[in-house]
């Protein structure tokens, strides 16, 4: 669904209001945004199961598998508390470059919108059940989507 679908419908709506800037300008960001996104997104994965012992639990609220053990605070989730969501509106923003269209870029805006939606109100409560006070310390010093820029 995330990358098919999604970049699909981002695909019908990219024939309306193109971008006034160099196709040039918006591929090369655009290829850059959306490799981003997917290190983001392979990375955040790769240290769910491999540090978590788990995998995402839930997708709308579907069990997809069994919960992560421990709560993630390193590699791509010391600079946000879901760097796979951040990855997913990286990667879609890119791909919008890429169509050279403002209308693909409501996608990824309305996707982002209700992805923050799920996960204060299923995730947050789920991992603040598992983990306590480790996760509302972690909650409390690191961003829920977007990284803060290091002064």
């Amino acid at each position: 669904m995330f990358l098919i679908i999604i970049p699909g419908a981002m695909y019908g709506v990219a024939v309306n209001f193109v971008m006034p800037i160099n196709l040039l300008v918006c591929c090369v960001l655009g290829v850059l945004l959306a490799v981003l996104g997917m290190v983001f997104m392979i990375w955040s994965n790769v240290d769910m199961v491999r540090i978590g012992r788990g995998c995402p639990t839930d997708g709308f609220n579907i069990a997809l598998g069994e919960r992560t053990k421990k709560l993630i605070v390193s590699g791509p989730y010391r600079y946000t508390r879901n760097p796979m969501l951040f990855g997913t509106f990286v990667f879609y923003v890119g791909l919008a470059l890429l169509f050279n269209s403002y209308s693909a870029l409501v996608v990824p805006i309305v996707f982002i919108s209700y992805m923050v939606w799920h996960v204060k109100k299923f995730e947050e409560p789920r991992l603040y059940n598992d983990f306590k006070d480790e996760y509302i310390r972690y909650k409390n010093t690191t961003p829920l989507l977007f990284p803060k820029l290091k002064k």
